[in-house]
């Protein structure tokens, strides 16, 4: 097998693999760009598959800068025109299609689903979706209490704050409520 047959195996087999397993090499995502194995994989399959006509019909005749060349000016247009229509479509999906992450909820409210210790998990609500995540928090809280999100570590927990900490503060049950003036 030639190089051009193995590019051209790679490429569209990796290029099936992203689409058929989805989301198992967003990995790659972040070493590189959004999109960018089934652009890279694309651009493998084009070139493999154009260097595999022209050396089928120039044969031997041609030089190895043409014989690489061709195929991979059409490699680049073929990943630039795939890295177009992944943006294109990535644009065009609903919002509330991408999952929410932690980091996306600093700054809003959540709701505490219990709370022990200064640990608890709470449920955030945005754009339609509804995510239940553990949270702590050095203020005292308690089920069916809203909460204000200060920050979001590297495991998805929540750091979050009582919404109401600086206006009122809790008042201990054996203290009678202060006087209204």
């Amino acid at each position: 097998m030639s190089l051009f047959m193995w590019c051209a195996v790679l490429g569209c087999g990796a290029l099936a693999l992203s689409l058929l397993l989805d989301g198992l090499f967003d990995g790659l995502d972040d070493l590189l760009f959004d999109g960018s194995l089934p652009v890279l994989a694309c651009a493998l399959g084009v070139f493999g598959a154009v260097g595999m006509g022209v050396q089928a019909l120039a044969g031997e005749r041609l030089t190895t800068p043409v014989l690489v060349g061709v195929p991979l000016g059409f490699a680049v247009v073929a990943g630039v025109v795939t890295r177009a229509v992944w943006v294109r479509l990535r644009r065009s999906m609903p919002r509330n299609a991408i999952p929410l992450t932690a980091g996306e909820l600093v700054g809003s409210e959540v709701r505490v689903l219990w709370w022990k210790n200064g640990r608890g998990e709470v449920m955030a609500t945005s754009r339609g979706h509804q995510l239940t995540l553990p949270a702590r928090s050095d203020d005292l809280l308690r089920g069916g209490a809203v909460a204000w999100v200060v920050d979001a570590t590297a495991d998805d927990t929540l750091i979050v704050g009582r919404i109401d900490s600086s206006e009122a503060p809790m008042q201990h049950p054996e203290q009678p409520p202060a006087p209204a003036d």
